[in-house]
């Protein structure tokens, strides 16, 4: 993994199946670094897989999905990971899968990447507006997203606990999807919040 300095600007590109190894590492240290017990029973859960290089080589060749990387621009090493989607009522580009290097946390990359992708959305794909969903438990996820524009919905979807058999006891019981939108503007995608 990469040491970049504080707020370094980082490049981006799309995905390759070159990446997917890098990107499972990546994504699923992401995801197993949260030391809370918002999502899961306890702190022990580093095990827990959320995605494999197979399912993201999948990912990276659907026509229909954009996978982005930023890399860090002084070594190239995969810093951050993004997905996007144009959604059937094609205005809406979903965002999915955002991930950064655990040893890179609150440098900002996270907004970096964000911004990219409202950018990328907005005019590669067309899209006037993100959505995604977030862990109703994820209160200082949630504040993130609401800082940088994104609103709730109020429409939520049930949490998938069938595809997590082999860690459901680390899941708490009182999962669900919550819903967040944001209409996408040039200057919307030109700023990133702290």
């Amino acid at each position: 993994m990469s040491a970049m300095p504080t707020k370094a600007a980082l490049n981006f590109r799309r995905a390759t199946a070159e990446d997917a190894a890098n990107l499972e590492t990546l994504i699923n240290t992401a995801f197993c670094d949260d030391q809370t017990t918002e999502v899961f029973t306890s702190t022990n859960h580093a095990l827990l897989d959320i995605v494999s290089a197979a399912t993201l080589v999948n990912t990276i060749s659907k026509p229909d999905v954009t996978v982005l990387v930023a890399t860090d621009p002084k070594d190239g090493a995969l810093v951050g990971h993004c997905s996007l989607r144009m959604m059937e009522d094609g205005v809406t580009a979903w965002f999915g899968l955002l991930a950064v290097d655990v040893a890179c946390k609150n440098r900002g990359l996270g907004s970096q990447v964000l911004a990219y992708a409202e950018q990328y959305a907005r005019q590669e794909l067309g899209a006037k507006r993100m959505a995604f969903n977030v862990v109703n438990t994820r209160a200082g996820l949630i504040s993130w997203y609401t800082r940088r524009g994104y609103q709730p919905t109020g429409e939520t979807e049930p949490f998938p606990y069938d595809s997590h058999d082999d860690a459901r006891e680390l899941l708490r019981n009182d999962l669900e999807f919550l819903l967040f939108t944001k209409t996408l503007s040039e200057a919307s995608t030109a700023s990133t919040a702290v």
